[in-house]
């Protein structure tokens, strides 16, 4: 009784798939010169038609603390240019639609205060462009989408008028503490020593009135430096646009081309050989 062995795997017939390619290669080298050779001159005209894309970047703060809202805004738009809505790109950033089509991508990088990564009121907002000009148009139109909403808003006139309550107080005390050293100065008697070790009429300590007016005055330039920040946004670093196109890469489109070339010099020789065992 003989056992039939279809169970074995014929090495020799896995060896010929796997070098076929290779003897048609072998066989029709200058077909394939042809083919990679067009890859390669696609690729060059591609490189030199396909509009370029630059990229830049820049980095904003936020004045409110402890407010992460603003990236949860940049977000939407992010996923905006995703989608590539471009007509809610120019109502959201009140930009020409023909500006908002240039935008390609926007990438949010946030810098957090500590190692933890709980907190972060900084971004680096980086933006690939169809134009090389066009980017302080775009970088002033996200702050300013970011500093008119109605959030930031109410927030900003909130901030200032603390300050102004603030700064109020400070110039009372400034008043009062004038007041009272006038009133001492103009009360100054000789110090009159008792027979129980008691001494009156010793005037107010100089170098104490002098700390407290000058820690005063230290809190009044404080709140002049807050008030010069009227806005709830900071450009921390202006936008900076590579000088060189990051798209369309000549290398780039050589390593796609030149493997697609060969995938179809493949199938024009196979069939080819086909067409030659008939």
């Amino acid at each position: 009784m003989t056992e039939q062995k279809d169970d074995i795997i014929d090495f020799t017939v896995i060896l010929k798939l796997i070098t076929y390619p290779l003897s048609l290669l072998k066989k029709y080298y200058k077909l394939s010169f042809v083919y990679v050779s067009c890859g390669i001159l696609l690729a060059v005209i591609l490189k030199f038609t396909l509009p370029s894309v630059y990229s830049g970047s820049f980095i904003i703060k936020t004045n409110e603390d402890k407010d992460l809202f603003f990236f949860s805004m940049l977000l939407d738009i992010q996923n905006l240019v995703k989608d590539k809505d471009y007509q809610t790109i120019s109502n959201e950033l009140s930009i020409p639609e023909n500006e908002a089509l240039l935008l390609k991508k926007i990438e949010l990088l946030p810098i957090f205060k500590s190692a933890s990564k709980d907190s972060s009121n900084s971004v680096v907002i980086t933006f690939n462009m169809s134009e090389h000009n066009r980017f302080i148009e775009v970088q002033n139109a996200l702050i300013k989408y970011l500093e008119n909403s109605s959030h930031y808003q109410k927030l900003s006139s909130r901030r200032l008028a603390n300050i102004d309550s603030l700064e109020r107080k400070i110039n009372r005390e400034i008043n009062e503490m004038d007041s009272v050293k006038n009133i001492i100065i103009s009360s100054i008697k000789a110090p009159v020593a008792t027979g129980n070790g008691m001494v009156y009429n010793v005037p107010i300590d100089p170098y104490k009135a002098y700390d407290i007016n000058m820690g005063r005055f230290k809190e009044q330039l404080w709140l002049l430096n807050q008030k010069k920040l009227t806005n709830s946004f900071e450009l921390i670093k202006p936008c900076v646009v590579s000088k060189k196109p990051i798209w369309p890469k000549l290398y780039i489109l050589v390593f796609v081309f030149i493997p697609i070339s060969i995938i179809f010099f493949m199938i024009h020789a196979y069939r080819k050989e086909k067409i030659v065992n008939n």
